[in-house]
């Protein structure tokens, strides 16, 4: 048999039965012969790529899902070894699909007036999100720290919203979440054209340094208290997630100033976080983070 093909890629992903409809459909509408239905079949994956195939998009039950997932992780070895840059790219193309869909959310809830509480658990949910805020890599340690207590996990009046540590250093990192909405700067000017950080803005800085201050005096005993010996306070890092660029330039400028003087508290806008994804995306999505071979191919397990 000579077989065609076809341009959409996922043509090499389908089985021979299905690839032989195909090619017979793809003359035979060129020399005007009846054209032959393709079955989807009962097989999860051929029904996925088939439909895929007939540009439509396959709607999978439960079940057949899992399944598909079975199939991925029998085979996950065998592929590994013998095609890892496919798997590669499968895992890229996985992980911005996951990726769109935390920015899709993350945009829905910068239009709305949720309180601290909804954002301290969106980024519970997603500690990657934090790891934005670093220039090195984290982990989170517990959401709703106890830094003044005995415990992490106990009482205290010194809560922080998140405690992280580097990966690699177990340097300890005290995070705080405000709201997009928070005011960065005063309404009015202080003067010519300068505008001073708002009384929650610098609350919130002097909170977080209260925060550190109590977490390295009483480090030794709330390891002790609560067997979290891999973590240290070498040098603790803090930093605010709060509000949103300021559109007006003087204020760009006197936000600016203010916040690169803040040696301490490293403050980010959630906006800025939010284009640090994007730009996660379009690299994701860029044809320079494809990996696969061209010339390597799918030999589909049906």
């Amino acid at each position: 048999q000579v077989y065609a093909t076809p341009s959409t890629p996922i043509y090499r992903l389908l089985p021979q039965a299905v690839k032989a409809s195909e090619t017979y459909n793809f003359f035979a509408e060129r020399m005007g012969l009846p054209i032959i239905p393709i079955s989807a079949g009962r097989h999860p994956l051929r029904k996925l790529f088939t439909v895929a195939l007939q540009g439509g998009g396959a709607m999978l039950s439960d079940h057949e899902e899992e399944e598909i997932l079975g199939v991925m992780a029998k085979n996950m070895r065998s592929i590994s070894e013998s095609k890892p840059n496919s798997l590669a790219r499968l895992q890229r193309d996985t992980e911005l699909v996951k990726l769109e869909g935390l920015i899709a959310r993350f945009e829905e809830m910068m239009t709305k007036q949720l309180n601290e509480s909804e954002w301290q658990l969106f980024f519970d949910q997603n500690p990657f999100v934090l790891s934005m805020a670093f220039g090195y890599p984290v982990i989170k340690v517990k959401e709703r720290a106890s830094v003044g207590g005995r415990m992490i996990s106990g009482g205290g009046d010194k809560i922080t919203d998140f405690l992280v540590k580097n990966s690699m250093t177990n340097n300890a990192a005290i995070v705080e979440i405000k709201t997009p909405q928070t005011a960065l700067l005063n309404t009015g000017s202080y003067r010519g054209g300068v505008f001073c950080p708002s009384t929650l803005v610098s609350g919130a800085i002097n909170q977080t340094l209260d925060q550190k201050y109590k977490f390295e005096r009483e480090i030794a005993q709330i390891k002790e208290n609560s067997r979290l010996y891999d973590m240290e306070s070498y040098s603790v890092h803090c930093s605010l997630i709060v509000g949103t660029m300021p559109t007006e330039e003087a204020k760009r400028k006197s936000f600016e100033l203010f916040r690169g003087n803040s040696k301490d508290v490293e403050i980010i806008t959630f906006d800025e976080l939010l284009k640090k994804l994007d730009g996660l995306r379009e690299f994701l999505a860029s044809p320079e983070a494809s990996v696969a071979s061209e010339e390597e191919r799918f030999d589909v397990p049906f």
